[in-house]
């Protein structure tokens, strides 16, 4: 059987870009799926929209309890200088909530970056190991995140799409339930990714002994497990993977 490897997905994504691109040229991508050259060397698109352009939910709501309608609203113009990354319009309030919660823990896990082009995601990874690998918000105004990692290419950059409430790597049949499974999967020793680029560096203490928590008895056993205060329970709920 074949394995689902980043090698095969990225070669099926660029076969699937190089079709779309036949069809239409107005919407040229933020960062093809394939490997990409070295930041030096890669041309700035000029025409990659702004995040002034695109229509945005408004994203500080996501921390806040909301009554179901609210998750249409949407805001442009200048009160998306508030907002830390762009979104489309969600297809339902499952698809929303799904995405809150990635967003929130993606926030607890050190390794997403947020808002930043290809460009600068490549020149970070540049020198990092082979498999080192980060989250960043989609330059797409139809995605929602970016997986960037050093590939044997160098700096290699994939869309991760979200449909029908489950995540796969752009190219790739494989799907997933959430985007901390996506990497997880991706992290096996079949495949490509490695150890996360994290902010922090050196991560603190605090996290790792919270990823060797989840590590040794399971994300699903937290809350049963006798003599753990409630904060230390939140701060391993917020973040309940061992990436």
């Amino acid at each position: 059987m074949v394995k689902d490897n980043l090698d095969k997905t990225v070669a099926q994504s660029q076969k699937q870009n190089h079709a779309a691109e036949t069809q239409s040229q107005s919407h040229p991508p933020e960062e093809p799926a394939g490997p990409e050259q070295s930041p030096e060397r890669v041309k700035p698109d000029s025409s990659e929209p702004t995040g002034r352009q695109l229509d945005l939910l408004l994203w500080h709501k996501l921390n806040l309890e909301e009554e179901p309608e609210d998750w249409r609203q949407l805001v442009t113009g200048a009160d998306a200088d508030c907002l830390p990354t762009h979104l489309r319009p969600f297809r339902s309030q499952a698809e929303y909530e799904l995405v809150k919660s990635t967003y929130q823990q993606l926030q607890h896990s050190g390794y997403y970056w947020g808002p930043m082009t290809m460009e600068e995601a490549h020149e970070i990874l540049t020198n990092a190991l082979l498999g080192t690998f980060l989250i960043r918000d989609s330059g797409q105004p139809d995605v929602f995140f970016t997986l960037s990692y050093q590939s044997d290419d160098g700096p290699t950059s994939v869309r991760v799409q979200l449909n029908n409430l489950l995540f796969n790597l752009n190219g790739s049949q494989r799907t997933f339930p959430s985007l901390f499974a996506l990497l997880t999967y991706y992290s096996s020793s079949s495949c490509k990714l490695t150890v996360p680029y994290r902010k922090q560096r050196p991560e603190s203490l605090k996290q790792r002994c919270r990823r060797a928590f989840v590590c040794t008895y399971g994300a699903e056993n937290i809350s049963t497990l006798p003599g753990l205060s409630p904060q230390v329970k939140n701060y391993v709920h917020s973040y309940p993977h061992s990436i």
